[in-house]
């Protein structure tokens, strides 16, 4: 552990995989820790060469990659351990279930293991019929080692501290820290470039939603609640960013519903701030979240949102005061909403400049870095006075 005030906390955060989502920007979140602390942040991302990899994100960090031949290739523990024995690392930091794992079996055996720092963003959720049914498997190890193997875990919301702390994790080891982001204004004139790309005019009403397309972002709710409006609501639009696994099971649907002419479907877009600038409405019709960065973006841009009331969604937002809250899975609350935000411009502009307030007094990036800074050299004190207890 460093001896001095002056000698950085060295924490090796490592990651297995580096796919497209939230835990990928948090990592590029905390990197800025050492700007807050006398911390160094490094990081190690365990690869595969067909897995999808959310580069952008990966290549704004400093991060050691070990490249796997395929997903039975062990040779990553020796990797692992030879990059841990090479760094020397005060503290491991890790995030989700695969991350747990690798620092499991990391310091399996190690004469003096590393003590273990977590990140917990929520319950595992599958995304295909294989990976449901060792998706229990997953969350009870992952709930395992925050029990049993962590000196210190960082939820990102009040609603998982809870989940956990029911799940008996000790309550100490738990800090909140909600996820924040850089502020930065909308580019300027970008509003009616980005609308042409989707083929919307000034005038009509875009509702968009970004997000990864799988099973519990509720996206197929969203496209069921539009379709409610869309035949007496010829000028709104829904664009729908993102992609996943539901993709080709989503455009049916909205073939289904007749909504070619209104639902565009924009693909992954590495331009988030400048496609917010061409939305009207943000939806965040998700069926389960913990912090949403899509929603803080959302906040950030000063949008009108509607989000649904799951995880820590009303941590971020209050209902008629920074957004408009419906029940999960409701198609019909859904549409209610939109079609009130899409008739009330007062309305809209009243929800977007409270939520921005919102973001700038608790989502900021420089509040979530300070705060993880002192986390960590938090975890660092207290894993000295267990090392100096254990040498007694």
């Amino acid at each position: 552990m460093p001896s001095s005030d002056t000698t950085p906390l060295k924490v090796l955060s490592i990651h297995w995989g580096f796919s497209l989502g939230g835990v990928a920007k948090y990592a590029a979140l905390i990197d800025g820790v050492g700007r807050q602390a006398t911390v160094a942040m490094l990081h190690l991302c365990v690869l595969g060469r067909n897995w999808p990899i959310d580069e952008v994100t990966l290549g704004d960090l400093d991060a050691r990659r070990i490249w796997l031949r395929s997903r039975v290739d062990l040779s990553w523990i020796w990797k692992v351990r030879r990059e841990i024995t090479r760094i020397r690392p005060d503290l491991l930091m890790t995030h989700g279930f695969n991350g747990y794992f690798v620092a499991f079996v990391a310091n399996l055996g190690v004469r003096r293991p590393v003590p273990v720092v977590c990140s917990y963003h929520g319950l595992y959720h599958a995304t295909t019929p294989l990976r449901r049914l060792v998706a229990p498997a997953f969350n009870r190890f992952a709930e395992y080692f925050l029990r049993r193997r962590a000196l210190g875990i960082a939820t990102v919301a009040e609603f998982t501290r809870r989940y956990l702390v029911s799940r008996s994790v000790a309550e100490w080891k738990i800090a909140v820290i909600y996820n924040g982001l850089k502020d930065a204004p909308l580019p300027d004139g970008e509003r009616s470039a980005v609308r042409e790309e989707w083929g919307a005019g000034e005038g009509e009403i875009v509702i968009a939603s970004a997000s990864r397309l799988d099973p519990m972002k509720g996206v197929a709710h969203l496209i069921d609640a539009f379709a409610r409006l869309a035949p007496r609501h010829r000028d709104m639009r829904l664009v729908i960013l993102g992609r996943g696994t539901v993709e080709d099971e989503l455009k049916r649907q909205s073939a289904a519903h007749g909504l070619d002419g209104q639902v565009v479907f924009a693909g992954y877009r590495a331009d988030i701030k400048r496609c917010l600038a061409g939305f009207d409405v943000f939806a965040l019709p998700s069926l389960a979240e913990n912090h949403s960065i899509a929603l803080l973006e959302a906040m950030r841009a000063g949008k009108a949102i509607v989000a649904t009331d799951v995880g820590g969604n009303t941590e971020s937002v209050h209902d008629g005061r920074e957004a408009l809250v419906v029940p999960p899975a409701d198609a019909d609350s859904l549409a209610l909403a939109l079609e009130r935000l899409a008739a009330d411009p007062d309305l809209r502009a009243r929800l977007g400049d409270a939520a921005r307030r919102r973001f700038c007094a608790e989502f900021t990036e420089d509040r979530m870095v300070e705060k993880t800074a002192r986390w960590l050299i938090a975890c660092g004190e207290r894993a000295c006075r267990q090392g100096a207890r254990g040498q007694q």
